[in-house]
């Protein structure tokens, strides 16, 4: 059963507990069973301390509980309403708590115009006073409340998202976007070679360990690099940027990621070596484009992710890091969206579940930091794979086989020069 405008917490406990108390004393100084006296005076100076102005507070007493007269059911009626008051109160959300408050005060008017004269009591004027301190007092502690609700929120939210991102959607949900749309984005897939035979050398408490340590290490990657962590699978991670919030540097933090991810691997790896854990490598996957970004699921669960073709494409690449023994594979678009990044282009494919061909990348690094010898090998790798997409495959080969013995990864280029020779045979 859903109440209306009720709020059930545990520190709804602790909140009726404090407006008790401070109803008890409320209650007490109307009652005068004790008196905070304040004086000031002001001196000038002129006495022999030379003090501008003095300030006292003393206490009194000024009436007796146990000698007063019976103060009658209209008045003990009257407290009991408030102090239903105060520990209801703070179970309700603002407007029922305003509608309690409003209700106990309608109460107190009622039973005040009835009671006799002659019947000591705390006047109405202080027992609306009461009720509105105590409604005060409540809306501050639901102000309260709520502050250390967001702030609670941004930091669960900031292991997803960077921390800045996560307090700005505190403050402003709106911002998320949460209304689906299509827009421009990078994907990175990161997943662990041969996790199935990792897996099996190790008991379920470990491989537990294990994944916790791997989704770690990427997931501090990724919000340092202002990415979104959107899910987990398995021993996958797919990171996106440029949603929920926007980015116009989306393609290439998320490349900046995916190279400290692979270069800071070692970190990782010397923690499993302390922890008699395993050594690994990881395949890392790039893709920007458009996909639909927004809430996605059921009427009982949903879920803020991206979905479309930039998704898959990422997920396809990250597989193609294993073939062509290489760690990070790139989109074509990627690499376009970073003129600034050198690339090794890998191949032009057709990924599963897509018909338009990808060219695929390996980023190498800022252009402006690589030294002579990567860009000498660059561009000889340029002019392999020209040769070899024009049918030059003599001189192709021949560059290739450079390639593998100046540069590498041999096992890429004994991947082509393979190709080449099966694509000379067919050809004679």
């Amino acid at each position: 059963m859903i109440i209306p405008y009720f709020n059930p917490a545990r520190r709804n406990v602790t909140f009726s507990l404090f407006l008790v108390l401070a109803l008890l004393l409320l209650v007490l100084t109307g009652l005068g069973v004790f008196r905070m006296y304040f004086s000031f005076d002001w001196t000038g100076g002129q006495d022999q301390s030379g003090q501008l102005f003095t300030f006292k507070v003393r206490g009194g007493n000024s009436y007796n509980l146990f000698e007063a007269a019976p103060f009658g059911s209209v008045f003990w009626t009257t407290q009991f309403i408030t102090l239903l008051l105060a520990i209801a109160m703070p179970w309700f959300r603002l407007i029922g708590g305003s509608l309690l408050a409003l209700a106990a005060a309608g109460a107190v008017f009622f039973l005040h115009l009835q009671q006799s004269p002659a019947v000591p009591s705390i006047p109405l004027e202080f027992e609306f006073l009461i009720i509105l301190v105590l409604y005060v007092l409540y809306v501050l502690l639901q102000y309260f409340a709520e502050i250390r609700d967001r702030k609670r929120f941004a930091t669960l939210l900031s292991q997803y998202v960077p921390p800045e991102l996560a307090s700005e959607y505190s403050r402003n949900p709106q911002s998320m976007g949460l209304d689906g749309e299509e827009r421009e984005i990078t994907v990175l897939f990161c997943d662990v070679i041969g996790f199935a035979a990792i897996s099996e050398q190790l008991e379920s408490k470990q491989v537990a360990q294990f994944l916790n340590g791997f989704f770690s290490h990427v997931s501090k990657v990724v919000v340092r690099h202002r990415g979104t962590i959107d899910k987990f699978m398995g021993d996958s991670v797919m990171a996106v940027w440029g949603a929920p919030a926007r980015s116009q540097t989306h393609a290439f933090d998320a490349l900046s990621a995916a190279m400290d991810i692979q270069n800071e691997m070692h970190e990782l790896n010397a923690q499993f070596e302390r922890n008699g854990l395993p050594s690994i490598q990881v395949g890392i996957g790039v893709s920007t484009g458009m996909a639909t970004v927004g809430p996605l699921g059921s009427e009982f669960r949903m879920d803020y992710t991206v979905v479309g073709d930039t998704v898959n494409v990422a997920q396809r690449l990250e597989e193609q890091t294993r073939k062509y023994q290489v760690p990070i594979v790139v989109s074509d678009k990627t690499a376009q969206a970073l003129p600034d990044m050198l690339f090794r282009e890998l191949d032009t494919v057709v990924v599963k579940g897509r018909r338009q061909p990808v060219t695929m990348s390996q980023p190498l690094g800022a252009s402006a930091a690589a030294d002579v010898d990567t860009k000498k090998h660059l561009t000889l790798h340029r002019q392999a794979m020209e040769a070899s997409k024009s049918g030059d495959w003599t001189k192709a080969a021949e560059m290739f086989t450079r390639l593998r013995d100046e540069w590498g990864p041999a096992d890429m280029y004994e991947l082509y020069l393979k190709g080449i020779k099966q694509a000379s045979s067919l050809r004679s």
